[in-house]
């Protein structure tokens, strides 16, 4: 046999080589921070968006009409009252009922921006996970909650530890009333989106070794006390800004308001 390599020996080992190299250049990448960073990311991402945002949605929207209804029925009173209009200026006069539906007519777009947008929700949940978890403990949360009984279980802390707690912020304190007729689309819808989720079901996660899991041990555990904490309160934050954004829109100059009082009669 000859001493020298043949050709296609030579090729073999040159790709063979090439082939070590690029194991040897993967390896070191998987090693970086900036792999690992974006393993992470991608791993909080697939987490937050699991969740379903449709009851916080409702909520906010019920929440941040009424608190400009509010609003703008407040500055109609003080304006009228301050134009001595007396008992011909109230929410049964004609020209009150367009005073209102004027300014009330600023609030859809902001509603559709900041409330009907579901990024804000993704993104204060993406965040909070982010300080809790590891790459490997979000990664497990987001397949769990692929899985039927994860996704029943995510369904059950959606609506029983986080719908219910927000919706009590705002009942409890009256800042949804249920007796506001002109809000009756949006309490309609919330009413419905509640109920679609069945929460008086009878749901036995005893049987399912994944929903075992996360109920009795980390991270499942540890994650559901950040979501029934700070994932709440980020919800009640976000729906209170964008509520003053409303009422500071209803409350801002509105000449066309000025000359619906100016044409009430004075008697």
């Amino acid at each position: 046999m000859s001493d020298t390599l043949t050709g296609t020996a030579i090729r073999r080992i040159r790709h063979a080589f090439v082939l070590l190299a690029a194991a040897c250049a993967l390896t070191l990448t998987m090693q970086t921070p900036s792999y690992a960073d974006a393993l992470k990311d991608d791993a909080i991402q697939r987490l937050a968006r699991s969740h379903d945002p449709e009851i916080s949605i409702a909520i906010g929207r019920l929440y941040v009409k009424q608190a400009a209804l509010r609003a703008a029925r407040a500055r109609l009173a003080r304006q009228g009252a301050a134009a001595g209009l007396g008992r011909n200026w109230s929410p049964a006069s004609p020209e009150w009922v367009a005073a209102e539906r004027a300014l009330m007519a600023r609030v859809p777009p902001i509603v559709a921006s900041r409330i009907d947008d579901p990024e804000w929700f993704h993104a204060a949940w993406a965040k909070e996970a982010d300080r809790l978890l590891n790459a490997e403990e979000a990664d497990e949360l987001a397949n769990h909650f692929a899985t039927p009984g994860g996704r029943e279980q995510r369904v059950t802390i959606e609506l029983l530890m986080v719908g219910e707690t927000v919706m009590a912020n705002y009942t409890m304190t009256d800042r949804i009333q249920y007796t506001m007729a002109d809000t009756r689309a949006e309490i309609e819808h919330l009413q419905s989106v509640w109920w679609n989720r069945d929460p008086f079901a009878v749901r036995d996660f005893s049987k399912d070794p994944g929903t075992m899991r996360f109920a009795t041990s980390n991270p499942g555990i540890k994650y559901a006390k950040m979501l029934a904490l700070r994932g709440v309160g980020s919800v009640i934050d976000h729906l209170d800004s964008v509520a003053k954004v409303a009422v500071a829109a209803v409350e801002a100059d509105a000449p066309e308001v000025d000359s619906l009082i100016a044409s009430v009669p004075r008697r």
